[in-house]
């Protein structure tokens, strides 16, 4: 076998891009306003404070743009789980560690404080950016990942195939 295949990832039997939930697009632009208003509120117009604001908006219209976007990708031995085009914070966890998968509903500020990456008041670990469905996975260890999905079954169909013998 040559280097080159062992360097190569498997293939993916599952692929989600998602964006954020409109509630946090809404809260950002609210906080960016705050932002350009609290540096102007009494202060006079100068190339110094235009800068400051234009500059504000810019990172944090880049901020939105880049960061607020999840990724959840199954392949045969592993499944991933990033945050932004460009992945700031990934997860991976292997098929292998994974004793059980359910489709579940849930509440994402009432379970998890926020869209993101939460922890629910049981300790369990939560990755979701829209909506009220997700995959439960149980751990052989016991801990236990919810990750949001807008197409829940599939993806628990794509991890329940890996985890069979030959999957």
């Amino acid at each position: 076998m040559s280097t080159l295949a062992t360097l190569q990832s498997p293939a993916v039997v599952f692929r989600e891009d998602q964006n954020f939930d409109w509630r946090v697009y809404t809260l950002c632009g609210l906080l960016q306003i705050g932002v350009v208003l609290g540096c102007a509120q009494g202060r006079a117009w100068s190339v110094e404070l235009a800068v400051a604001i234009a500059g504000g908006l810019t990172v944090g219209a880049f901020l939105m743009g880049f960061l607020l976007h999840m990724t959840t990708e199954a392949s045969p031995d592993v499944i991933r789980v990033w945050f932004g085009w460009v992945p700031i914070y990934r997860r991976m966890i292997s098929i292998s560690s994974i004793r059980q998968v359910e489709v579940v509903t849930f509440r994402p500020i009432a379970d998890y404080g926020f869209w993101g990456v939460g922890w629910g008041r049981n300790g369990e670990r939560a990755f979701f950016a829209r909506g009220n469905q997700g995959v439960r996975i149980t751990m052989i260890d016991g801990s236990r990942l919810l990750i949001g999905s807008q197409r829940p079954s599939a993806l628990a169909t794509a991890i329940e195939h890996a985890m069979q013998p030959g999957g």
